[in-house]
């Protein structure tokens, strides 16, 4: 199929499935297959029209490297289509089958179950935001503030002094959602945010608070999609986060703002007509797509185990297995994503674990897992555990499905630790007849009814 075809097909299968979901899933901008939309959108359907208007394909410019072709893209294309319509599907199917349940049940809500404690959010928090702050100050770039000398040997290289730096915005997230929108709260959460924009790594730690916001504002107020000024804030966020690590670094390096202004400008451009590395993670989709079937090897599942030993750290263990260790019995000289540190999608991974019916079952099983979560979290009192934990997991799902199910775990779990200990220790607690923080508005409780 030629990739004007294909382009095509994709165009019609996206707002197929779009308005299949908008009719029979209850989308709102939360549920997950709203999410996978605006995934699909980005990085595939997008993507496709960009190469037919000229963008180079992935390894274009490597020597010794093989580019990838028109054809490889239209074929990533559809099986991309295949993902769509399995997920669409599942999701559909979870609806019905809520709705079968609730009907059956004549409830519209369930009961409260555990739900977050205040006393927890206290201690996390006591003990997260000091720990965050000092490993911000040791090893990130504060504006204005002098930098601590820390020295800790080995451990100065360890990604625990990353995933720290991040633990003060995790907080305010968790205070914001408990205590709501408070300028107490807001203020210092723009800060933290405009500095962790110029630290030239990690755009996550921008992008993913924000859309913990917005998706925290929609469940608290009970909408099902944000405002117009909402939408216009993030899509500006969203283009100035593809020239972010250029910026922070040349900001950190005292660059002139003209000359920041001008590597701004042309980062902007090249979005535009699509030829940022950063938007072709299809490319790295077809790419995994040609390895595996160059080495005739799936991995069946096994290429999780490195997963076991995530909390070790590394200079506990120099040998660990690294989570992106399959990708050495795949790669090859002509398509080098190992050294490239690049991504493989969901799809790809789905594609390297069990070949095509991997691109129909795992966005199935997935499609149908989330919707399951999202319908019984929203059916829960806003400040329950089963809420909190599935905006958590909600604004880490765009990195799930661009880099793999590995994220599933690594971003929730590792990058958004705090968030997952104060949603543990509360079921823990509130099993156990605890402390439970108290709903200071009924109308918040409730908001899961219009939820869905």
């Amino acid at each position: 199929m030629s990739l004007f075809l294909a382009s095509i097909l994709d165009t019609f299968v996206l707002v197929t499935c779009a308005v299949v979901l908008y009719k029979y899933a209850r989308l709102t901008s939360a549920h997950p297959g709203f999410i996978y939309l605006i995934f699909h959108g980005m990085f595939f359907t997008a993507r496709m029209y960009a190469v037919m208007g000229g963008s180079p394909t992935l390894f274009t410019a490597w020597p010794g490297a093989l580019p990838v072709s028109e054809q490889e893209i239209a074929w990533a294309g559809v099986l991309a289509d295949v993902g769509l319509i399995s997920m669409t599907v599942a999701l559909v199917l979870c609806s019905q089958n809520d709705r079968r349940r609730t009907a059956r049940s004549f409830a519209t809500a369930d009961g409260p179950g555990a739900v977050l404690s205040e006393r927890v959010i206290q201690l996390v928090s006591a003990v997260a935001f000091p720990i965050g702050i000092v490993a911000l100050l040791a090893f990130g770039i504060v504006p204005h503030v002098e930098k601590l000398n820390v020295d800790i040997g080995e451990w100065n290289k360890s990604s625990w002094t990353m995933v720290t730096q991040f633990w003060p915005g995790l907080v305010l997230l968790a205070l914001i959602y408990v205590y709501g929108f408070r300028r107490i709260l807001m203020v210092p959460m723009g800060i933290f945010l405009a500095v962790m924009s110029i630290q030239g790594y990690n755009r996550f730690r921008v992008l993913l608070p924000v859309i913990f916001l917005l998706i925290t504002w929609q469940t608290r107020t009970g909408s099902k999609w944000p405002r117009k000024w909402m939408v216009v804030s993030f899509a500006c966020l969203a283009m100035l986060s593809f020239p972010m690590k250029q910026i922070g670094t040349m900001v950190r390096q005292g660059e002139p703002p003209s000359d920041v202004v001008s590597v701004a400008s042309d980062r902007f451009s090249d979005v535009l007509r699509g030829r940022s590395d950063d938007q072709k993670f299809m490319d790295m989709f077809a790419s995994t797509l040609w390895l595996v079937d160059e080495s005739g090897h799936h991995f069946y599942g096994t290429m999780y185990y490195p997963l076991l030993f995530m909390p070790v750290p590394r200079q506990l263990w120099p040998d660990k297995p690294g989570l992106a260790s399959y990708w050495e019995e795949i790669s090859s000289p002509a398509r080098p994503l190992d050294r490239a540190g690049m991504e493989p999608t969901m799809l790809g991974e789905a594609y390297a674990n069990f070949g095509l019916i991997g691109i129909v079952i795992v966005p199935f099983i997935v499609g149908y897992w989330l919707g399951k979560f999202y319908f019984v979290a929203m059916r829960k009192s806003y400040f329950s555990v089963y809420r909190f934990m599935y905006v958590t997991v909600a604004c880490c799902l765009v990195q799930v499905f661009r880099d793999g199910l590995f994220s599933a775990v690594v971003f929730p779990v590792v990058n958004m630790m705090p968030l997952v200990s104060i949603a543990a220790f509360s079921y823990i607690v509130a099993t156990r007849g605890g402390w439970r923080l108290q709903q200071v508005s009924p109308t918040l409780g409730g908001a899961a009814k219009s939820a869905v």
